[in-house]
């Protein structure tokens, strides 16, 4: 049972037939457990990541990939069904890789009635991929982003310390240089502020 509360104002308790309340502790481990098996439902390798999923497709021949992937994203249909998700269809989309014989837009991929658009370059876990795989658009981006920073710092360095710019430093331009996760970035900075 789940109700919403306002202030002074609760509304009734509904039954919950299917998945968790929105915002619970237990939100991120149970739906990677629920979601877990769609990788078996088709051909496609499958990558999960929190609530994205990335479907993967290698083929030489261009005819038979684009009837395989169209084949296997009605197996994928079925099993969101099945398992009462939906996709978003506004930000579901494909790329085609080192594709320098075909053009994307003529590959007609769909799923529920669904065009799935093209893209030249879509973000992946973080990395910004090209169909050439080169590093340009992710470069870019990041240098962009290290500008921003920098002149955030800039700013900021004539109205505050240098123990809140570490802060900034620290949230906005260390997680570019050293993007591992789990990496803990200690300050060595003995000076006063």
């Amino acid at each position: 049972m789940q109700c919403t509360k306002i202030g002074a104002f609760k509304f009734s308790y509904k039954k919950i037939s299917c998945g968790v309340p929105h915002g619970s502790v237990i939100s991120p481990l149970l739906f990677p457990i629920y979601i877990n098996d769609i990788a078996k439902a088709s051909l496609f390798h499958t990558i999960l990541f929190a609530d994205d999923i990335n479907l993967h497709m290698l083929n030489s021949c261009f005819n038979v990939l684009k009837t395989t992937v169209n084949f296997e994203l009605c197996k994928i249909d079925h099993w969101l069904r099945a398992n009462t998700l939906s996709l978003n269809y506004s930000k579901t989309n494909f790329m085609l890789l080192n594709s320098q014989k075909h053009n994307p837009a003529s590959f007609k991929f769909i799923i529920n009635h669904h065009r799935i658009s093209p893209e030249d370059k879509l973000k992946y876990l973080g990395v910004l991929l090209d169909n050439k795989l080169s590093w340009e658009p992710h470069v870019q981006k990041v240098k962009t982003q290290l500008s921003r920073a920098c002149g955030v710092i800039t700013k900021l360095k004539h109205y505050t310390t240098q123990s809140i710019l570490r802060v900034v430093y620290t949230s906005l331009i260390h997680p570019y240089l050293n993007p591992h996760l789990g990496t803990c970035f200690k300050c060595n900075y003995s000076g006063s502020d």
